[in-house]
């Protein structure tokens, strides 16, 4: 290997940055999974954030205009439950969600959730 490849790459591998894409999911706590599932959030497969996991559970999202169904949740069990959403879903939902980092819930338009 050429020292210009051998720069090259350090060059890349110092200047790599992964970025990530999620869908439509739900974060849920404890009490909340029990009351939706009857049990614990149940580890699927795991995610690129270490500690993160899909849960084989799906839950409904009702809003007032529509729903989306077989929505992930993503586990473990939080401090808070919350949804998190795409514009498009919002006006699917007919719910006005707000664009925010995740865990930012202050005067968030609530939604029901079916287990």
């Amino acid at each position: 290997m050429s020292q210009l490849e051998r720069l090259t790459g350090a060059i890349l591998e110092a200047a790599f940055v992964e970025v990530e894409a999620s869908g439509r999911h739900v974060h849920l706590t404890k009490a909340d999974a029990l009351a939706l599932f009857g049990h614990g959030l149940t580890e699927d497969r795991p995610l690129s954030q270490p500690g993160q996991y899909v849960c084989r559970e799906r839950v409904t999202l009702i809003g007032p205009q529509g729903r989306l169904e077989h929505v992930a949740v993503l586990g473990p069990e939080r401090p808070a439950s919350q949804v998190e959403i795409s514009r498009t879903d919002a006006r699917t939902l007919g719910v006005r969600a707000p664009v925010r980092l995740s865990g930012d819930t202050k005067g968030t338009p609530g939604i029901r959730l079916a287990g």
